[in-house]
């Protein structure tokens, strides 16, 4: 299928972005679906689910049905991705000095239930190696979001801790002894958390929040293998729109976004119906991800509908932007 999108997203996060992905280290860091701890008792099931897929935000809406005679009470969350906060392109856009607000709503995250905003309650972790180290960080008194007062802490910690936090590798070596600056190697990820009642019936569920996309200019020949048939859809027609642009100078960025669909596991069965919308942006961008039977909607949008879905599968999408040809 011959599919594309936008590189440049809204005004200000588009600068920040592709300033990010020139580098190309970028990858995509996907989120994706409500988790709770799962017991027998549970019986709410997602009846409706509308997924919305672009560069600049993410959109789901659920409609869950509880069959059980009373209401049920579940603590339930959506976790975001685990992120760098050290100078790499990622942890630079998402953290650097011309973000504002809550640096710790990195993703712009925002729940209503049956149209009424909901607050949640937001858990940080730290994470090195997949071991939680958050009550380490905050018991030497080290912000988890390391910026300068993370610095300014570490600069006025004893010389003892100092080298013991190096030493447990949350920051890199110095060859300094007496370093102005420390590097931390830990990610850093939130979890949004609050107590949600399901009555018997439906409940609707609306959460959007802004993607973290992956970008890279080495993919080589990627895109010509069967790989990415398979993890893709790619086919003949978006290959060939590729090697025109290449040859014309005219391929922009190629951008990639993750949602994770399998926590469906958590719920009781199928979902009833799931509609995914991917939005390109721009007619003359290209994009390509699976199903291959989604079907073109408008010059910039396509769909994928089905029922009783129980997914095998997260979704990736990979968007090439289209650069203007040099007058």
């Amino acid at each position: 299928m011959m599919f594309s999108r936008c590189a440049l997203v809204a005004a200000g996060l588009a600068a920040s972005l592709c300033a990010a992905c020139a580098n190309g280290v970028m990858s995509e860091e996907p989120a994706g679906g409500i988790v709770f701890r799962k017991t027998d008792a549970i019986a709410i099931a997602i009846a409706r689910e509308e997924l919305f897929l672009s560069m600049d935000q993410v959109r789901v809406s659920y409609v869950y049905q509880s069959k059980a005679p009373a209401a049920q009470n579940v603590t339930i969350s959506f976790p975001m991705p685990e992120v760098e906060i050290d100078d790499s392109p990622l942890g630079g856009f998402l953290f650097g000095t011309q973000q504002k607000g809550d640096l710790r709503n990195y993703m712009q995250f925002a729940v209503t239930v049956d149209g009424r905003p909901v607050t949640p309650r937001l858990r940080e972790v730290a994470r090195l190696y997949g071991k939680d180290v958050t009550a380490r960080l905050k018991a030497a008194g080290i912000p988890l979001i390391f910026l300068e007062k993370g610095q300014e802490a570490m600069r006025r910690a004893p010389k003892q801790l100092r080298d013991a936090l190096i030493k447990e590798e949350l920051f890199d070596k110095s060859a300094d002894p007496e370093p102005s600056s420390y590097w931390p190697r830990w990610k850093y990820q939130v979890l949004y958390q609050w107590e949600q009642s399901f009555p018997p019936g439906p409940t609707r569920v609306d959460i959007r929040y802004r993607p973290i996309t992956g970008d890279g200019q080495d993919f080589g020949d990627f895109y010509s293998g069967p790989e990415a048939t398979q993890r893709n859809c790619v086919d003949d027609a978006f290959r060939n729109a590729l090697t025109r642009r290449r040859a014309a100078g005219r391929l922009g960025d190629r951008l990639t976004l993750g949602y994770v669909l399998k926590t469906v596991q958590y719920w009781s069965g199928p979902i009833g119906r799931f509609r995914l919308v991917v939005d390109k942006g721009r007619p003359e961008n290209l994009v390509a991800f699976c199903p291959a039977s989604a079907k073109k909607i408008s010059d910039t949008q396509f769909e994928w509908t089905t029922t009783n879905f129980t997914p095998e599968r997260d979704i990736e999408v990979v968007f090439f932007t289209a650069r203007e040809p040099e007058q």
